[in-house]
């Protein structure tokens, strides 16, 4: 699998591996759990829906490759995906990403599982 994730004590390592860390230009990116807000299962069509059009670095062929970063500012966005239907959003706060797009095996369970391992979010006074 090129992309693999692993939750630890205090965050969630996404590691690009293979020839997706040359289309993603990247290794991954380690994300606190205190700014991982949300993982949810989501079809590729309403990801790329919403995502930025405008890729830097990175590279797009429609249902065959997207990879690397997307966007600029508060919606910038990493993915790595390759020619899966559903896929894994993780939705953050804060720099230098909005949402990591990443795809998985089972999408639905992996996305429990990090949200299991978020802690609890505390309600306004």
């Amino acid at each position: 699998m090129p992309v693999q994730l692993r939750i630890t004590a205090d965050g969630l390592v996404v590691r690009f591996t293979g020839s997706d860390r040359v289309w993603a230009c990247s290794r991954g990116v380690y994300l606190p759990l205190s700014r991982v807000l949300l993982a949810r299962p989501m079809t590729r069509h309403d990801a790329v829906a919403g995502s930025p059009r405008v890729h830097l670095p990175g590279v797009s062929v429609p249902k065959v490759l997207r990879a690397g970063s997307f966007g600029i500012g508060e919606r910038r966005q990493l993915w790595a995906v390759r020619g899966a239907t559903q896929l894994l959003a993780i939705y953050l706060r804060g720099d230098p990403y909005h949402r990591v797009v990443v795809e998985v095996p089972d999408p639905e369970a992996t996305s429990r599982t990090i949200n299991d391992a978020l802690p609890p979010r505390r309600l306004p006074a």
